[in-house]
């Protein structure tokens, strides 16, 4: 147990504490901390102030925020302990074979107390006028040493050391391992001390040590990874890695009396001053702290650490000996290391109050203005009464802040339902809230469901005619009924890639429900009316393709005459003559001309030529015959055309010239 017992308050006397402060409690917090090692986590309450040991380098004060408020430079420290008036500090240091005093406040040096050449001080406490310590003696050479208990006392003009408190039953046979110790926030006089092959309480009160109760070891796991003594003094609590469990025992008869499950393998515990357990645990996979209420087995409630490394799939996990109660507040302190030995202080604000759980099931797809039921569970521990209120809050488009749909009472398995009919479409959330009370927190889930829209009528009209080029379209788009908006746009997005969709117009309908627009169509044009929704009608988008006609033209030239044959006028051409074409329509890239002819032959037309000329930046395409002198008395017919896809790109409607005659005399 790493507390202090330097602040006996009120509640060890008057039992629980309970705040109810005007303002709710801090959130939980977490804190990467500027430090690479962390043991034995001490609260200083009185400075709001965490002392921890960092065996490589020495001693650490932050703030409650993890902040550094102070260090002093004392490698190999084993244990640290804070007397009851917090004003010294006093730290093991096996190494050195000595307990530094420090002065609490400042964290300067003000006491080195040798305990022997040989003894190595590992674990102590403070209580009854002394300090109290676990140790280890192990001679040069030797591959264990005796471990027991010893006392300084510092209180007369020479610090006085007294050995071998214990019975042989302290060594460990195999390893160096020295008793752990802990004393009572209450200062009950007495210490507790776990070790290897025993366990045992004594009474200090008047500076001997007598033994008041002994057990033998019988953890699957005999190491201690903690002890501790609640504040009255009754219950001794062990901790080891290799059990899910930590021991309270009576320290009358050591008798066990309860056992509080853990997962992970319990390495940590701390009293608080109303009887409140926290244990620690070991599991990278598993919950790190537990909350155990006084006399009870049963967790309050758990703490996950989550994985804050990149570099590992395990968690991040409780360092040692650090988990420590906040001396008469509410908090409650940890430090977790992770795999790139980066260590964080988490502060658990409300640690006493369980985390009840609250889930929802319900459709996640409705129709809108037809009614469903959305059902819940609210769990806590311990269990709520039948009765007890939630809130029901709805939020929707119409009402983005929410509205609240009363409350409903659970029933005595928890449960509880509501039916609503939603008018707005769209997301519909409902959250149901349990406000909690002095055992519980709050807590509040939501659930969503996507409520369908209405899909309203909507027509554009034009769809599928052609228009001349450059001619002013009209546009009617009809909308339906609908909510609240009554307004359509249209969207025009001429073929070809280059120009981009844009608006050509945005209006609200009349009382007949139509809107208007207009476009000059220079291209074939995908035409939108766009109606954006509201809340109980659905976005809706409706299309119109319109064409545009190339203005194409044909000129023929270099012939000597005009004349009828038949009723239609044809060109004459002498034999040396050389027909010219000239095509005449708007220019795109890579636009070519279409050109066919056809020769009267055995009473009908023949295809005689035909071919795509480029179109030049002036929008012509040329082309001739260059002899004709085998062609005298044959008549022909020759036209220009645009086709889409085949002259060169697809932007405008095919489109071809009228037929013009043409002959070569005799």
């Amino acid at each position: 147990m790493r507390t202090t017992i330097a602040a006996a308050s009120a509640a060890a006397v008057l039992g629980t504490v309970v705040f109810a402060g005007a303002s709710p409690a801090a959130a939980d917090s977490t804190r990467l901390l500027p430090i690479r090692a962390a043991d034995n986590l001490i609260v200083d309450s009185g400075r709001q102030r965490l002392l921890l040991s960092d065996e490589s380098s020495g001693v650490v004060a932050l703030g409650y925020d993890g902040t550094v408020a102070g260090r002093y430079a004392l490698p190999g420290v084993s244990d640290l302990f804070l007397t009851r008036d917090a004003a010294r500090l006093y730290a093991a240091v096996p190494a050195e074979h000595k307990i530094v005093a420090l002065d609490a406040e400042t964290l300067q040096r003000i006491g080195d107390y040798p305990v022997g050449d040989t003894v190595r001080p590992y674990h102590l406490v403070a209580t009854s006028g002394k300090i109290w310590f676990g140790y280890s003696d192990k001679p040069a050479g030797s591959f264990s040493g005796k471990e027991n208990i010893g006392s300084l006392d510092v209180s007369g003009e020479s610090p006085v050391v007294a050995l071998e408190l214990g019975d042989a039953k302290w060594d460990d046979p195999w390893y160096d391992k020295a008793p752990r110790l802990a004393a009572a926030a209450g200062d009950a006089g007495r210490i507790a001390v776990a070790g290897v092959q025993q366990d045992a309480v004594l009474d200090v009160s008047d500076g001997t040590a007598k033994l008041i109760a002994r057990v033998d070891a019988v953890s699957v796991s005999s190491e201690k990874q903690d002890v501790g003594l609640s504040p009255d003094g009754e219950l001794m609590a062990t901790t080891v890695y290799g059990e899910y469990h930590a021991r309270l025992r009576r320290t009358s008869d050591l008798e066990e009396v309860r056992r509080l499950p853990v997962e992970g393998g319990s390495t940590a515990l701390d009293f608080a001053a109303d009887g409140t357990v926290a244990v620690g645990t070991g599991g990278v996979y598993d919950p790190d702290v537990y909350v155990f209420a006084s006399g009870s087995s049963t967790a309050i409630r758990n703490y996950e650490f989550g994985n804050s490394s990149d570099n590992s799939s395990g968690g991040d996990r409780l360092a040692r000996d650090a988990v420590a109660w906040e001396p008469g507040g509410s908090r409650l302190f940890a430090i977790s290391s992770n795999h790139d030995g980066e260590f964080t202080l988490r502060v658990f604000t409300e640690p006493r109050k369980s985390q009840p759980t609250l889930a929802l099931t319900g459709p996640s797809t409705a129709a809108r203005a037809r009614a469903f039921t959305v059902s819940g569970t609210l769990a806590a521990s311990p269990a709520l009464p039948a009765g007890t209120p939630v809130t029901v809050t709805r939020t929707d488009a119409e009402t983005p802040g929410g509205v609240s749909l009363g409350t409903r009472t659970i029933n005595a398995s928890g449960g509880f339902s509501f039916t609503d009919t939603p008018q707005a479409g769209g997301r519909v959330t409902y959250r149901v809230a349990y406000a909690g009370d002095e055992t519980r927190l709050a807590v509040s889930a939501t659930h969503a469901v996507d409520v369908a829209r209405t899909t309203p009528s909507l027509a554009l009209n034009n769809n599928g005619k052609v228009y001349n080029y450059g001619q002013n379209v009209p546009f009617t788009a009809y909308l339906g009924a609908t909510y609240r908006n009554r307004v359509v746009e249209f969207y025009a997005d001429p073929w070809g890639g280059d120009l981009g969709r844009r608006r050509i117009g945005k209006a609200t309908v009349n009382s007949k429900g139509y809107a208007y627009a207009s476009l000059k169509v220079y291209r074939n044009t995908g035409v939108q009316a766009v109606f954006t929704g509201d809340t109980r009608f659905a976005p809706r988008t409706v299309a119109a393709t319109v064409y545009s006609r190339v203005p194409v033209s044909l000129k023929l030239s270099k012939h000597y005459k005009t004349g009828k044959i038949g009723s239609r006028t044809y060109r004459y051409y002498r034999k040396t003559g050389k027909p010219t074409f000239l095509v005449t329509m708007p220019g795109h890239t890579r636009r070519t001309a279409y050109i066919r002819a056809d020769i009267w032959y055995q009473g009908r037309w023949h295809l005689a030529f035909e071919g795509d000329v480029p179109v030049n930046a002036r929008g012509q395409a040329g082309a001739y015959i260059s002899s004709v002198k085998g062609l005298a008395g044959y008549r022909f017919r020759i036209r220009a055309a645009y086709r889409n896809g085949a002259s060169g790109d697809s932007v405008n409607y095919t489109t071809y010239t009228a037929y013009q005659y043409f002959t070569v005399s005799r």
